[in-house]
């Protein structure tokens, strides 16, 4: 059997970095290397029998490279494609993510990185220059007593990017391991994590943000604590929607040193209460310093599964680190569409990067918005859910122009008690949600019961129902 071939576009040097990579997914594996990022297409079609992966170095991502990308992503969904960047860039990333990167790596500026030659050679099957050696032992690390701030003590000779993201990735385990020891899990006092829903779409303007916070508010009217994180980082406006009186800055989850402060005090102190039982964090006030906020975010969300009933995120088009995070530890990702060009198509893009990260189908819902408006109509609902291909689909009727009316001036909870349409919808795909993630809604069943069957205790007016005529029974 022929060993796999990977494809690599990058310079004539494959390098070190794109060898280890390519080597700890499959050590046998064959190397193609290519100059011109166009070439991708035709060498993946040639040799479709046999390809094992592809890796694509760049420096910058232009429309051919994102073009290519998406272009072999959409045939080959099956394969690997590992994208090497020179720099960490949140725009670069979120590109190459959006067009199919299934991995992106940092490379810190490898000369594997940049394309500037072309012309393609088939590299002979050999034994990579690194492979990962055992790991170190606890005796060969001076480790410093844990106090939720050290460092992690770093080899010498070390060096490298590989190293260096290595390096990172420490820290971020560290920061994690701390958040963990800080706040518990969930299995330490046998209480079961609250669900986390997270609302993701293909395009912006399909009203993802509204559908948030008008099921949040819906769950807290039915009895429950429900938090809502603004995950849209660097330019969220949940605040504007829900009627925020005074903005907290979700990056007082950040020291003045940028690191991760993610105490019960920066909580409570980003935490902006909107009703009885509902409460907003995010998003940050600064844009640039939403890059610092992805792992207290993902700490904020942790805090908040031991302490409300559920949490629902709303994320940009865009993903960062944050979204990412959320997305793929969701208990239900609700894909948002509406009507108008690609819509559908964009939104099953979206579903495929869900997928990728590890959410399967069964836990993503898809949801029509606006359905009724002009160009949102039957034909245009049901193509959108033909796109998405998923079994669980919910439709919210529109609103008009008195839902944007109401939520301009932050009075979400006069659009959700106004009767309506928009609001009934939204209502009832929110009570089947959360029962059907075992959300406690005892007491709102209980209400609703008496509200449609009248009051038990009441007196009652004695009928003779039962009797006969002439006074017999």
């Amino acid at each position: 059997m022929m060993a796999p071939i990977w494809l690599v576009c990058c310079a004539r040097t494959v390098g070190t970095d794109v060898r280890a990579e390519i080597a700890a997914r499959c050590p046998s594996a064959q190397v193609v290397r290519f100059g011109d990022v166009t070439t991708l297409g035709v060498l993946a079609e040639s040799l479709a029998d046999s390809l094992g992966g592809v890796v694509v170095c760049v420096d910058g991502v232009t429309d051919e490279v994102e073009a290519a990308i998406a272009s072999f992503a959409e045939d080959r969904k099956d394969v690997a494609l590992l994208a090497f960047v020179e720099r960490v860039d949140s725009g670069i990333v979120a590109r190459l993510f959006h067009a199919g990167a299934t991995e992106v790596i940092a490379a810190g500026g490898s000369p594997a990185c940049q394309l500037r030659d072309s012309g393609a050679c088939l590299e002979e099957d050999r034994r990579p220059e690194y492979s990962p050696g055992p790991p170190a032992r606890d005796e060969d690390l001076e480790k410093p007593p844990w106090n939720g701030a050290a460092e992690p003590v770093r080899s010498p000779e070390t060096t490298g990017s590989i190293a260096a993201a290595r390096e990172r990735a420490e820290d971020l385990l560290a920061e994690r391991n701390a958040c963990e020891r800080f706040w518990g899990t969930s299995e330490d006092d046998g209480r079961p994590r609250s669900p986390l829903v997270v609302a993701i779409s293909g395009r912006g303007g399909c009203g993802k943000s509204t559908i948030v916070a008008a099921m949040a508010w819906w769950a807290a009217h039915m009895g429950l604590k429900a938090a809502v994180v603004d995950l849209d980082l660097m330019f969220g406006n949940l605040c504007d929607v829900m009627g925020v009186e005074r903005v907290c800055d979700l990056a007082g989850l950040v020291d003045a040193k940028g690191k991760p402060a993610c105490t019960q005090e920066a909580i409570e102190a980003t935490a902006m209460k909107i009703a009885p039982g509902l409460t907003l964090w995010g998003p940050c006030s600064l844009p640039e310093q939403a890059e610092l906020l992805s792992l207290p975010s993902e700490q904020l969300i942790e805090a908040l599964r031991r302490e409300a009933d559920v949490i629902f995120a709303d994320t940009s088009v865009f993903w960062g680190d944050a979204a990412a995070s959320a997305v793929s530890r969701c208990d239900r990702c609700l894909v948002v569409g509406s009507g108008g060009v690609s819509g559908g198509d964009s939104a099953s893009r979206a579903v495929s990067l869900a997928s990728r990260i590890g959410v399967p189908k069964t836990r993503m819902t898809s949801v029509f918005n606006r359905f009724g408006a002009p160009g949102c109509g039957e034909e245009q609902a049901m193509r959108f859910e033909m796109a998405v291909a998923l079994r669980s689909r919910v439709r919210i009727a529109d609103g008009g122009s008195f839902v944007g009316d109401l939520l301009s001036f932050g009075r979400l909870g006069d659009l959700m008690v106004v009767p309506g349409a928009f609001a009934r919808d939204v209502q009832a795909c929110t009570y089947d949600l959360l029962k059907e993630l075992g959300c406690p809604l005892e007491a709102w069943d209980e209400q609703q019961r008496v509200q449609n069957q009248g009051d038990p205790h009441r007196p009652r007016i004695k009928l003779p129902w039962h009797k006969l005529e002439g006074g017999g029974r």
